[in-house]
């Protein structure tokens, strides 16, 4: 299938919900990757909140190894033409049933940022849950995006959204890849 791309707006701030972008091959490598990370406790939604879950980041070996990761940054850059960005985490979220996330924004609201978000998962099923919930300013519920396996949601870190947590039914974590791109200000590709 060919890469298709949807576009939203949100409060001013585009968002675009890609699928077709990652072969099957690399869907599997990076499949294969995920759930042998090591995974801590210590993320959190926002700095005032007790921990939401588990995190892992991608270090520049797994960098080196699989071509994947840049890909993302490329895939965000090429999203954003004209724009500048400098790279400034990539990691992966791991939300089990029970977990809890919470309402926030990847950067201050008036940065031109960009997150990437993957849905490494390589199975999914609608009743598992998990959907990413992407709010207006006024905290309005204005889309949720199916973790599909191979999805990538590429969009301002200033949308405010909550990741979705797996439901009871479900047996296994909800593997999403985070690549954090910061605006350079005045910059331009």
């Amino acid at each position: 299938m060919s890469p298709s791309v949807a576009k939203k707006i949100i409060s001013r701030r585009e968002l675009y919900v890609c699928d077709h972008f990652v072969d099957d091959a690399m869907a599997l490598r990076v499949g294969r990757i995920l759930p042998g990370l090591d995974y801590q406790r210590t993320e959190r939604s926002r700095a005032d909140l007790p921990v939401s879950g588990a995190a892992a980041e991608i270090t520049d070996d797994i960098r080196r190894a699989e071509p994947f990761f840049d890909e993302m940054c490329r895939w965000g850059e090429d999203m954003f033409q004209g724009e500048a960005f400098s790279l400034e985490r990539i990691y992966v979220n791991s939300a089990v049933y029970e977990d809890m996330y919470y309402a926030h924004r990847d950067c201050h609201q008036d940065l031109a940022n960009v997150t990437v978000l993957y849905y490494g998962n390589l199975e999914w099923h609608a009743d598992w849950g998990g959907e990413t919930l992407f709010f207006n300013d006024q905290h309005d519920a204005e889309l949720a995006v199916t973790p599909r396996p191979g999805r990538l949601v590429i969009s301002r870190g200033a949308i405010l959204h909550r990741a979705g947590v797996p439901s009871k039914i479900c047996d296994r974590a909800r593997l999403t890849v985070a690549c954090k791109l910061v605006a350079v200000p005045g910059g331009s590709r």
